[in-house]
């Protein structure tokens, strides 16, 4: 049950209860005041009556008149009774004057006298009834006593229909007083309670930005209690931030930490593979170097003596064009060899003024095959004017870029070539349409000898050696690539420009 509905039913409880004492008492006082009414006006009317009973005389037939006319008369009286005293000192006959439906009926009886009296009985034909008895002298000096017996049932009538009246009263005055009860107790308590509720309610669902209801001084208990509720909430909101606020602390300094802690742990990934390809490369460069040294001696001396069996007489022309072949596709080696041999050596850059777009169309010029070109669409965007750089170094690096992108797109795509100046610096972009890689694959496509390429169609390098010339350059180089979505490869590093 709500606390409206108890307080309600209390309230009904105390009314109830407080309305039928009240009524009780009332009704209670009332029959008494009625009743002492009666008594009252039945002595005045017995000493009304005695005086009438005196001037009738000795008459029986007038003094019966006299006591019908009393009965008569009066409402709620019953019986008027007259006693005189006989000559010799006895009582003689009394007249009995009793009311009935059918009018006065008088009987004669005889019976003793007595003292003054009013008393209050129970009758067996007329229940609650004033008996009076007042002595008297009649007019002939003797004694005389006069007895009226009047009826309390009018006092009675009177208290019930007051009874019913006064709970009729009292049910309407009940059901108003509960009805005004309900309504001022709802907009006086019940309301300010659900609010104050609401707010609890809402605390309990995380917000602590509500505020009870109530006046910020003064007021009754429910506005105390709501101050200070609002004053709990504003420790809580207090608590709650500064706890927020050290978390969100730890959290970033956490963050910072687990940041510092990654870019460690990248830098020292990067130092062991850095070490690793240096560690190739130099076995690389060793291995070169001896491979340059026993094949360049064999190399040299066959093309000397392919030049001097060309230069013989006695040698057909036929003969010599293949021994000119034989003798250009032996200086082709040994080129390869001294290439493959300062692939594996430190870079040292020799900056010269250079054209931008000649160098760029150079590196396509070397790359890019008749069937290439058939089946792959190049778009340039090059900037115009000339920097300071290593030309050798940037072709080779170009170079590179472009011969991956193309094997990268064995059914033809888009290439996308550009270079323009960034601030202080040259930005080259080499991007392709093709398969793209893995984040797997990326992590490792800088490392030497690492290739996803068929067996037999590269050596893993081309990209080690991108990255060594762009940390010879004083620059770096970037890739961005997603299966199926290309791939794309960005090199920045320094180039001073040359004024046009």
């Amino acid at each position: 049950m709500s606390l409206r509905l108890q307080l309600v039913a209390l309230f009904t409880a105390v009314l109830a209860g407080t309305l039928l004492a009240a009524t009780a008492l009332g009704l209670r006082i009332a029959q008494g005041s009625v009743e002492t009414e009666i008594r009252k006006r039945t002595d005045e009317l017995a000493f009304a009556t005695t005086v009438g009973l005196k001037k009738a005389g000795s008459d029986d037939e007038l003094l019966s008149e006299e006591l019908a006319a009393t009965v008569r008369m009066h409402r709620g009286l019953l019986r008027a009774e007259l006693t005189r005293q006989a000559a010799l000192g006895i009582d003689a006959e009394f007249t009995v004057a009793r009311s009935s439906p059918s009018g006065i009926d008088f009987t004669r009886t005889r019976g003793p006298a007595a003292r003054t009296s009013t008393e209050v009985l129970e009758d067996p034909e007329a229940g609650r009834v004033v008996r009076v008895v007042m002595p008297f002298s009649d007019s002939r000096g003797g004694r005389a006593r006069l007895v009226l017996l009047a009826s309390l049932g009018e006092a009675q009538r009177l208290v019930a229909a007051e009874r019913r009246a006064l709970l009729q009263v009292a049910l309407g005055a009940s059901l108003f007083l509960v009805i005004a009860f309900w309504i001022l107790l709802g907009r006086i308590l019940i309301r300010r309670v659900s609010a104050l509720e609401a707010t609890m309610r809402a605390v309990e669902g995380g917000q602590l930005a509500v505020v009870a209801p109530g006046p910020a001084e003064g007021g009754d208990e429910l506005a105390y209690l709501a101050r200070g509720f609002n004053r709990m909430l504003a420790q809580i909101r207090g608590f709650n931030a500064e706890l927020t606020r050290k978390i969100e602390d730890a959290t970033a300094e956490l963050t910072r930490k687990n940041r510092t802690l990654e870019e460690l742990n990248e830098l020292l990934v990067a130092a062991r593979r850095d070490l690793t390809a240096k560690e190739r490369l130099a076995a690389l460069g060793q291995l070169a170097g001896t491979i340059a040294h026993e094949l360049g001696n064999p190399l040299n001396a066959l093309s000397g003596h392919l030049q001097l069996i060309a230069r013989r007489t006695d040698v057909s022309d036929p003969a010599k064009a293949q021994v000119a072949i034989v003798n250009a596709e032996a200086q082709r080696m040994a080129q390869i060899i001294r290439r493959f041999l300062d692939q594996t050596r430190g870079f040292t850059p020799t900056a010269e003024e250079v054209p931008l777009g000649p160098l760029v169309d150079a590196a396509l010029d070397l790359t890019l095959g008749t069937e290439a070109r058939a089946k792959i669409q190049v778009t340039r965007e090059v900037e115009s004017g000339a920097v300071r750089t290593d030309p050798g170094l940037v072709r080779h690096l170009l170079t590179n870029l472009v011969a991956n992108a193309i094997d990268a797109m064995p059914q033809g795509g888009r290439l996308d070539v550009r270079a323009h100046r960034d601030g202080p610096d040259l930005v080259l972009r080499v991007a392709d349409s093709g398969v793209g890689m893995a984040p797997e694959v990326k992590r490792h496509i800088f490392e030497p000898f690492f290739t996803t390429k068929p067996k037999g169609k590269g050596t893993g390098l081309g990209l080690a050696i991108c990255k060594e010339i762009a940390r010879a350059l004083k620059g770096r180089i970037d890739v961005e690539s997603e299966p199926g979505r290309g791939s794309a490869f960005t090199v920045r590093f320094p180039a001073e420009r040359v004024p046009s």
